[in-house]
């Protein structure tokens, strides 16, 4: 017999949101920002007065972030094949190394490689051997070097010491980007959180606003201002949240038994516009029964009616940009659930 505990994500108990448990009223589908939300709001089961409220509030920062200005540094975007063949390659890999190894490092007030560097400052230094170390970055304020590293990760305190400040003032000239909290995604190492930081001569003169969410979901899923953690934390209520919406609108929940099947998500741009559409694919299964492809087209009606930006790029070590999602759906008698790959394959 199937068991209902797993799912109490349909009620939304582990996100501490009674509210969220009242009946919907139509105060998002007002706002015309989808055609999805008005048929959600006659399901009656979320409260989408609160909903309405993150989505301004989500929409207000998203106005505030760095997706137009990240696209001259990130002009490249990871292709849908690419996504696929990924998946195929590291669905079931779980990698060891930490997305921290070989990159440039930043600390911030006392924690532990809080981002890397995709672009070194150090590549301009003048040495062979200190263009090709890896540095460990203080974050107060702004950068500070703190000590080298060879490629196994190894202290080489004393070529420390023979850096010149004023070589490091050098190397700590125009545009820096941190990449906060960064994770391993099928091959890939993401993040949502990009920072630029602009340094003249060694001085900090500039700096970008910064993007805390992962997706309009994920951000929902906090009642209140989260003070610490991390943009993966928020993942898997995110992936939760979504799965309820699509659950409440979708007629096929009487299931002859448990369907499961995984999905790509990804963004559409059009030519000539700045509109951002979405759509998925089906990944697995590859010989689907009936009944999945119907679960499916109902996820599929579901996510092509989403808004615009209503899902932040990832971006890459590689100074790229990954504007998709990998998901795991599960679908019984008792709801809808979603689950990321970036948390399953942690």
């Amino acid at each position: 017999m199937e068991k209902c505990t797993k799912y109490k994500m349909i009620t939304y108990n582990n996100i501490c949101m009674n509210k969220i448990l009242k009946p919907l009223v139509m105060s998002l589908a007002m706002l015309s920002v989808s055609n999805i939300f008005a048929q959600i709001c006659r399901q009656g089961e979320i409260d989408y007065n609160y909903l309405s409220e993150r989505w301004a509030n989500y929409q207000e920062k998203e106005t505030h972030s760095l997706l137009d200005f990240n696209r001259r540094y990130f002009t490249d975007t990871v292709s849908v094949k690419e996504m696929k063949e990924a998946f195929l390659k590291y669905k079931d890999t779980k990698f060891s190394t930490s997305p921290y190894e070989g990159l440039d490092s930043v600390r911030r007030m006392g924690s532990v490689s809080a981002g890397v560097m995709p672009l070194s400052p150090l590549r301009n230094h003048p040495k062979k051997e200190i263009r090709e170390s890896r540095g460990v970055w203080n974050w107060f304020g702004n950068v500070n070097l703190s000590c080298l590293l060879d490629k196994n990760g190894i202290p080489k305190n004393n070529l420390r010491k023979i850096i010149k400040d004023e070589d490091l003032r050098k190397c700590l000239n125009g545009e820096v980007y941190i990449l906060r909290s960064p994770r391993w995604y099928m091959g890939y190492i993401v993040s949502p959180e990009t920072e630029l930081e602009i340094y003249q001569d060694g001085n900090l003169i500039g700096r970008s606003l910064k993007t805390y969410f992962s997706d309009f979901f994920a951000y929902s899923s906090y009642y209140s201002i989260i003070t610490d953690g991390s943009w993966h934390d928020r993942i898997d209520d995110g992936a939760r949240l979504l799965g309820a919406l699509i659950g409440l609108n979708s007629a096929r929940n009487s299931l002859s038994s448990e369907r499961c099947f995984s999905v790509l998500l990804y963004a559409k741009t059009h030519p000539r516009s700045t509109k951002i559409t979405y759509s998925v694919d089906l990944l697995l299964p590859e010989n689907p029964d009936d009944e999945t492809l119907m679960l499916f087209k109902d996820l599929r009606s579901f996510v092509e009616s989403l808004p615009s930006k209503s899902f932040a790029p990832y971006y890459t070590t590689d100074m790229r940009r990954l504007i998709g999602r990998y998901y795991k759906v599960t679908v019984n008698k008792c709801g809808w659930l979603i689950e990321d790959y970036l948390n399953i394959s942690q």
